[in-house]
């Protein structure tokens, strides 16, 4: 029997129910995955999934006008990682909805549509979980606008096998080193499904790289280089037709709201 080796980054990602109880209704799809940072393991994904509304007017993104309060996912065995149940985690520590369990931005709050998620202790004693921060990337070389990117993550409702995730590239189309409106964030040049929304993007360069635009002196890699650029929240605009671009939230975010939640839990209380 042949052995399946995915790629590393695909085994971070999490395909992400989003509904409701008792009934476990699901009211929609998406993506997280999973992030480590001081000892804790978080789920990594949009404000938009985990609230049902829109960051930009708090409008609900259902039809139904229905809010989630849990979401589900599929984690996977130690023994097998092949082998994955299916947890079911609330959104809330309170019935009446007024406590999120998830973490925000500390300073733009909303306007950063990403949200961490704490995951119970017993999940990660039980389970298997892959940290996109654990994985060795090439941090020494910046990304460039035109490099290659990819969206991983979901983008049908329906599980996929063994709950791998499609790799759906884009390139970066804006300066990655310009905050787009004052906020964390740069556009990617893509078609892609709301599914995807809570995605890890990777910048992938492949040939001869150099860390100046000097002459080469030896010390250059030869092959890929890959990066960790950031977190995918959707397209622009309402009519897709009028550009394929979406928006990625740059990768440190994701250290700023968890620092800034355990900033805000350390304060004095008056």
């Amino acid at each position: 029997m042949r052995t399946i080796t995915p790629d590393p980054i695909s085994l971070t990602t999490h395909h992400l129910h989003l509904g409701f109880r008792p009934t476990d209704t699901v009211l929609s799809s998406g993506t997280g995955f999973i992030y480590e940072r001081g000892g804790i393991t978080y789920l990594v994904t949009n404000w938009h999934n985990v609230t049902g509304r829109s960051p930009l007017d708090g409008k609900c993104l259902s039809d139904t006008l229905a809010v989630p309060d849990m979401l589900s996912t599929l984690f996977r065995s130690k023994d097998n990682p092949g082998a994955c149940c299916r947890e079911y985690l609330p959104l809330y520590s309170d019935e009446d909805m007024q406590v999120p369990i998830w973490l925000c931005h500390p300073i733009h709050g909303n306007k950063v549509d990403v949200v961490a998620i704490p995951l119970p202790l017993a999940i990660c004693d039980r389970y298997q979980v892959f940290p996109i921060n654990h994985i060795r990337f090439q941090t020494s070389f910046d990304t460039r606008v035109a490099d290659d990117a990819f969206v991983v993550g979901y983008p049908f409702a329906d599980v996929t096998h063994l709950q791998l995730p499609i790799w759906k590239r884009a390139s970066v189309a804006s300066e990655p080193d310009v905050d787009l409106e004052q906020l964390p964030k740069l556009l990617i040049d893509t078609a892609t499904r709301s599914g995807l929304s809570g995605s890890p993007v990777v910048m992938q360069r492949v040939g001869i790289h150099g860390k100046t635009s000097e002459k080469l002196t030896g010390s250059e890699i030869i092959g890929q280089i890959r990066n960790f650029i950031g977190v995918y929240s959707g397209r622009i605009g309402a009519d897709e037709s009028r550009a394929q671009l979406g928006v990625v939230w740059k990768a440190r975010v994701i250290d700023e709201i968890i620092d800034g939640a355990s900033v805000k839990s350390e304060e004095p209380r008056g």
